[in-house]
């Protein structure tokens, strides 16, 4: 057997092997199209049902949204009659006590006035 004779027998076995590599890939992708043909098929079945119930969640959220909306605004409305009636409630009844503390400024004044002397 000369070198040329080797050649061709370690072609050969180079050929099969990249064949059989060839046949092994070819497997490989038909496998992965046949999933991802069941996955679409799949998302075909599911998705619109999906985005159906996701539309009708986003709904009910956006309806919630408003609904605590007008909540944080009737409180904020609260808030503000308590404050204007807290702020009204403590002129009364600090009103009386300034008053009765300008009749003891102006009393304190008489009498110094009366006794000559400054208190």
């Amino acid at each position: 057997m000369d070198a040329r004779g080797v050649l061709q027998i370690v072609l050969y076995v180079v050929l099969i092997a990249l064949s059989g590599t060839a046949i092994w890939a070819l497997v490989v992708v038909i496998g992965t199209a046949r999933s991802t043909r069941r996955l679409v098929d799949m998302l075909d079945y599911k998705l619109p049902g999906l985005i159906d119930h996701a539309n009708g969640t986003l709904d009910s959220v956006d309806a919630e949204m408003a609904r605590v909306d007008d909540i944080v605004a009737q409180l904020e409305e609260v808030s503000d009659k308590v404050t204007s009636t807290t702020r009204a409630a403590s002129d009364i009844v600090n009103a009386p006590a300034a008053a009765v503390a300008g009749l003891g400024d102006g009393l304190r004044r008489f009498f110094s006035v009366l006794t000559g002397r400054r208190l």
